[in-house]
């Protein structure tokens, strides 16, 4: 009789294992590479903090380097870029990952190293997870938290809270009542750019899921902007307004 242990010392890469990890609430049942690719880009998509990109006006990419022990915990996060802003981003995300599973060989569960591109054009974004329409570009802008007196939407009381979390609740229960759960909701970016004149001259909208993407666009399309955000002295200031329905 011949008792069989498996012992790896090294971390393996995804193509050496028999399944790789399942990150928690994607592809859960699919234990494959091609659904383990696809989830990490959601993931990313999903969790990275676009906004702080946009104010850096960076635009390019980064390689992120991690590991998942087999443990299933992810560490050993680390990036090469010469954007330090994106690298950041995606660097902070990926430290966000929740595994279900570890990867697997052999029935054992193993550490594996993985290295993952994460690109982002500030006045581009070309692929599904992202609608984005408007020219208006990123110079002399302000983050809305930032101004001394927000923006005012039609619809909506003045003040900070009125445009920015009320107007996500609205936004969540519509949704909700469109059968969407708060699962997928939570997945949901949107990023606004608000001229001195009032008009909105960019709009972004992420979601791993065009048809979400395309209603909520809609919705965001239904916003007017009754009075441009202000600065202390009473000018009007060009804003970013970001919505993160992860929070």
């Amino acid at each position: 009789m011949c008792l069989c242990i498996y012992i790896y010392a090294q971390t393996l890469s995804i193509n050496e294992v028999d399944s790789p990890p399942l990150i928690k609430g994607y592809c859960e049942e699919d234990p494959s590479e091609e659904c383990f690719t696809i989830s990490i880009s959601q993931f990313m998509n999903s969790n990275a903090k676009i906004a702080d990109i946009i104010k850096s006006k960076e635009s390019g990419k980064a390689y992120i380097q991690f590991t998942v022990s087999e443990k299933g915990e992810v560490i050993n996060v680390r990036s090469r870029s010469k954007f330090p802003t994106i690298a950041r981003v995606a660097e902070d995300a990926i430290k966000e990952l929740k595994i279900a599973e570890p990867a697997m060989l052999n029935e054992q569960p193993v550490a594996i190293t993985y290295t993952l591109p994460f690109k982002f054009r500030s006045l581009e974004l070309g692929n599904n997870s992202a609608r984005i329409s408007g020219d208006g570009d990123f110079a002399n802008i302000t983050d809305v938290n930032e101004v001394a007196t927000p923006p005012e939407f039609r619809g909506y009381e003045t003040g900070i809270r009125n445009i920015v979390d009320r107007y996500k609740y609205d936004l969540r229960m519509k949704l909700r009542q469109m059968s969407y759960d708060d699962k997928q909701i939570d997945l949901l970016k949107i990023s606004l750019i608000i001229e001195e004149n009032g008009e909105i001259s960019r709009k972004l909208v992420i979601h791993p899921k065009r048809k979400l993407q395309n209603i909520v666009k809609t919705e965001v399309d239904r916003i007017v902007i009754e009075q441009a955000a202000k600065n202390k002295n009473g000018e009007n200031e060009k804003v970013l307004i970001s919505y993160d329905f992860s929070n």
